[in-house]
């Protein structure tokens, strides 16, 4: 359990003003904010903080500059920078100044919060295992933003998902990783093992959908020799092969519910029953779970159990789909033209901005994993140093000159758009109001006045 902390919060939007230090508050913290740097210089005269928390964009100073005044004045405060202009430079630079996590927009509030709770337990170990962080932080250096463990992706979104790994890899708690088929839910399982305190331990997979469920049980709980027809020898299943390190049980909403009920008592007894066995055998396992269904809704349909789910469901990661982070298509696209040309032995330097357009305007059901077929087929298929349109599969470059946009302009109303593109706007900028209008080319009064005429605050679920 974290102690509770006294902090003093950073921002010039009002908005995130109140939201953060409102989730800190019910958090159990004791809460100062500010929306200028030279405030926060003059409270930090006056009173004793554990951790600042700042903005990376002030009024009147940058996050750095005042990191930099704050060492001169107070050596040693912690602090922690939020911000909505990612980069691999000003994650490297953050770390140097001293800040002990970086953490990019937009986020949940929940995410926010495990992020605060994670650098105030960072700076309670620091007295046992001083040389553990030091190490701990040289490595979240660097990292840029754009590329995390073999996770790519620059969109605030990934950001995201990359701050809440930072912050619950090294906790053991379980984690259940939900979100479309192909968005990379093994990957992410893979760098929360990495970075726990069980990464020297094994990483073990196993696919619940890809066996009937008798064969399920002596997969996961192992079986004595003679337990079944077939049963040869004994077998130790993945949850003893996991001991001492990490178990990742994809497409969990697959299990059967007879095997949910054998899952959870290994679970809540940590140990585990072989089949035909009589001995139960105790197991040191981290679990993570991942699926591409919506469990809270297989609870309520009967197919899921509710105190399993609520199990699993300790700390939740949500992957987006592709289609909702088109920015980073090109990065993914080149990564893996790069990948499959050193493979194939051909010589592939890039995408004509005919091929980026069609990448981008498509929806990608099939997500990262179909974009990396697609550009595999292009390696091997093409006749030039750049992909072009003519490369691509047919249902990609289907999409290249198509309607643009989503709008069908006989039913769509002003009003309508209106709200589109400021949402738009807000979510592509982390909800950061100063540089969301002046992309919308009107004022800061303006656009909070659109935000309150539409409602989007209300209805808002990252801060900014």
């Amino acid at each position: 359990m974290v102690p509770v902390a006294r902090l003093l919060l950073v921002d010039d939007d009002p908005f995130a003003l109140e939201t953060l230090s409102g989730a800190l508050s019910r958090a159990g913290h004791e809460v100062d904010v500010v929306s200028r740097a030279a405030e926060a210089l003059a409270k930090l005269e006056s009173s004793r903080y554990d951790l600042l928390i700042t903005g990376y964009e002030l009024e009147d100073l940058d996050a750095l500059d005042l990191l930099a005044r704050i060492q001169e004045l107070h050596p040693g405060m912690p602090s922690m920078i939020i911000t909505a202009t990612a980069s691999r430079e000003s994650a490297v630079a953050a770390m140097r100044a001293g800040a002990l996590d970086y953490l990019a927009k937009p986020f949940h509030v929940d995410e926010f919060v495990a992020a605060v709770q994670g650098a105030l337990e960072r700076l309670r170990r620091r007295a046992t295992g001083p040389q553990r962080e030091e190490r701990a932080q040289a490595s979240l250096g660097d990292e840029g933003p754009g590329e995390f463990e073999e996770l790519i992706g620059r969109n605030p979104r990934m950001q995201r998902v990359y701050s809440l790994i930072r912050t619950v890899a090294p906790a053991g708690s379980t984690v259940l990783i939900t979100g479309e088929s192909g968005t990379g839910k093994e990957r992410v399982a893979a760098a929360i093992h990495n970075r726990s305190g069980r990464s020297s331990g094994p990483f073990v997979r196993v696919n619940c959908s890809a066996f009937a469920e008798g064969v399920l049980e002596s997969e996961l709980f192992g079986h004595e020799q003679g337990a079944f027809t077939g049963a040869v020898k004994r077998r130790a299943g993945v949850f003893r092969k996991a001991h001492g390190g990490t178990l990742f049980l994809d497409e969990i909403g697959d299990l059967p519910v007879a095997t949910q009920v054998k899952l959870l008592r290994v679970i809540q007894e940590r140990e585990v029953q072989p089949v035909g066995g009589d001995t139960a055998v105790p197991v040191d396992v981290r679990l993570v779970a991942a699926t591409n269904r919506d469990l809270s809704r297989e609870v309520k349909e009967g197919r899921f159990r509710e105190d399993l789910y609520f199990r699993l469901n300790v700390i939740p990661i949500h992957l987006p789909a592709l289609r909702e982070r088109p920015d980073d298509i090109p990065h993914l696209a080149q990564h893996f033209l790069q990948a499959f040309g050193k493979r194939c032995g051909k010589t592939v330097r890039g995408f004509t901005d005919r091929a980026v357009s069609a990448m981008e305007r498509y929806a990608w059901p099939g997500n990262v994993r179909e974009l990396e077929n697609a550009i595999e087929r292009a390696v091997v298929l093409a006749t030039d140093e750049v992909i072009d349109i003519h490369d691509l599969p047919p249902e990609v470059k289907g999409t290249a000159g198509g309607v643009e946009g989503t709008f069908q302009l006989n039913t769509v109303r002003l009003s309508e758009v209106e709200e589109i593109v400021i949402r738009r706007v807000l979510t592509r900028t982390g909800w950061n109001i100063k540089r969301s209008a002046e992309t919308l080319g009107i004022t800061r009064a303006t656009l909070y006045s659109k935000i309150r005429k539409f409602g989007l605050a209300a209805a808002r679920t990252t801060t900014a």
